[in-house]
């Protein structure tokens, strides 16, 4: 009782200091606010610093690789800033068409949650669009990332000091009330929670009277049809599968590719580096894919040569990017059409394009509906069709899946980890977290120019 009054206390004065802090910058420029995220981006993309920070977050949770970590710190955190730095809040913003002007204000205290297999770009993100929106932050890591997320948060510290203003701007959650009922009291003390995490925090979000966030999980289904560009498709789908081992909820889980041109497509992921499983290997990682009824973690977002390796396949003489593993039916209770992170991928083939469509939709109820899909395809109608009957937030076409859904420098979506499911995923949001979900706004309304008679 002591401990649990004595942890309670403890928050209390983690969120008296952070309220303190952002009182501090709420009265900050624009310009000192935009000079302040450059800098504190600048800091962790530094080659030095985003190697230890990669290189403790591949050590602690055991999760993706170091390189890819590295770029993905570097591509979300400049795209997010390129976004971040052309807006300006606190002053109007007109909409002529509607006569209308947008004032963005501070919300105040936020709590975010971010998950182990993004630490550092997740907890970055969250800590950028924060700082931009004049609030303040207590980030609540997932225990396996703690000490990586500890770290990022201390370096950032070190620039607030540096630039005159507050360290208490950005906290982190004391670890012992992570995995606790206790940290309902964190979020009961916020303005707004925002959770990017497993469903056991999410559950517990829910709780709390609060104002919440909170983002569905992916299971992305990818039709191949019969325009596509084969080549392009198997490199820009093995790049985005294997990326940092396949950590993203974005990654691409199974593959719907026309009888037409499937053969020819096989061949291209062949050569770019992908393992088909035989029927006695599938039946060995089937045996080895479950380890006390969750997902074996010996496997999980490891890359495709130490997956091989678990099932007894000598591979020492090439480095392969994926593992295939080729399905003739859909079966709704076979993993292989669940979320999958790890760089494994299944693979069914399809009749035509209303066959695809059917196929996509057995995989989304299975999960992931309402997250994210993707098609290559050369034919409007075709992509027209798979958008009027697909139950997702986002389409993805003729791109890299991973790479693009949470925004990049190729498309126009806000650049983020975390992605709105809508209804379909009991989620609030559709669209991409992005600086608008951390403010609030007002708006001043004139009356229409042209009045309707």
């Amino acid at each position: 009782m002591i401990e649990k009054f004595e942890i309670k206390k403890e928050l209390e004065n983690l969120v008296d200091c952070s309220r303190k802090a952002q009182k501090e910058i709420e009265s900050k420029s624009n310009k000192f606010v935009k000079n302040l995220l450059n800098k504190i981006a600048s800091k962790i993309l530094e080659k030095k610093i985003n190697f230890h920070l990669s290189s403790l977050a591949v050590k602690e949770t055991k999760f993706g690789n170091i390189e890819d970590k590295i770029k993905k710190n570097l591509n979300k955190t400049n795209n997010l800033l390129n976004d971040l730095n052309q807006q300006d809040l606190f002053k109007p913003i007109y909409n002529k068409k509607e006569n209308i002007f947008r004032i963005f204000k501070p919300i105040g205290l936020i709590c975010g949650v971010t998950p182990s297999t993004n630490p550092i770009a997740t907890s970055l993100n969250y800590i950028l669009n924060s700082l931009k929106a004049r609030n303040s932050i207590i980030i609540c890591p997932n225990p396996r990332s703690f000490l990586t997320v500890k770290e990022l948060i201390k370096i950032i510290k070190q620039v607030l000091n540096k630039n005159k203003i507050s360290e208490n701007l950005i906290n982190i959650a004391p670890k012992e009330i992570l995995r606790d009922e206790s940290i309902i009291d964190l979020f009961n003390l916020c303005d707004k929670n925002i959770v990017t995490g497993n469903q056991q925090v999410i559950s517990k979000v829910k709780k709390s009277p609060k104002p919440f966030l909170v983002f569905g999980t992916g299971n992305v289904p990818i039709i191949i049809d019969r325009t596509a560009k084969l080549e392009k498709a198997s490199k820009s789908i093995v790049l985005s599968k294997s990326f940092d081992n396949s950590t993203s909820c974005s990654a691409d889980s199974v593959l719907v590719v026309d009888g037409k041109i499937y053969n020819k497509f096989i061949e291209n992921l062949k050569k770019d580096n992908v393992y088909f499983l035989n029927e006695n290997q599938q039946k060995k990682l089937d045996e080895i894919y479950f380890r006390k009824g969750t997902i074996n973690t010996e496997i999980i977002a490891k890359n495709a040569n130490t997956i091989l390796e678990k099932i007894g396949i000598d591979n020492n003489k090439h480095k392969y990017k994926l593992v295939a593993y080729e399905v003739e039916n859909f079966e709704f209770n076979h993993y292989i059409f669940d979320e999958k992170i790890l760089p494994l991928i299944g693979i069914i083939k399809s009749k035509n394009i209303d066959n695809a469509i059917e196929l996509v939709e057995k995989i989304l109820d299975k999960k992931g509906k309402g997250h994210s899909a993707g098609i290559y395809s050369e034919t409007k109608k075709n992509i027209s069709k798979f958008s009027l009957k697909t139950k997702v937030s986002r389409i993805i076409v003729n791109q890299p899946h991973s790479q693009s859904a949470g925004g990049s420098a190729n498309n126009y979506l806000k650049s983020t980890l975390s992605l709105g499911c809508g209804i379909w995923g009991n989620n609030i949001l559709n669209e991409n977290l992005n600086l608008e979900h951390f403010c609030n706004s007002t708006k001043i309304v004139y009356t229409k120019k042209n009045k309707l008679k």
